[in-house]
């Protein structure tokens, strides 16, 4: 396990990193997609190419970003009661 003085541990800095790019970029993402139909972008462009990734992109990414976050809870718990298990002693 990490020392306490080190931060986080590995495993718990990648899901963090992933869960803030994974949400941050569909936010971002969604963000465009306001701007651009707002702008007068016709609804035909966004049927293929950029455009249609551009629409795909927040669903998966938000999902993935949401499953990031729940695991990184349940990496959290786990190593909390470790930890307090640890404190505790052997019974």
């Amino acid at each position: 396990m990490a020392d306490p003085e080190r931060g986080l541990p590995r495993a718990q800095r990648v899901l963090a990193a992933l869960a803030f790019t994974l949400i941050g970029v569909s936010a971002l993402d969604v963000i465009a997609l306001l701007v651009l139909h707002a702008s007068g972008v016709a609804a035909t462009a966004f049927d293929s190419g950029g455009l249609l990734v551009l629409q795909l992109v927040p669903l998966p990414g938000l999902t993935l970003g949401l499953l990031a976050v729940i695991a990184l809870f349940v990496v959290l718990a786990v190593r909390r009661s470790r930890e307090q298990g640890a404190q505790r002693g052997p019974h």
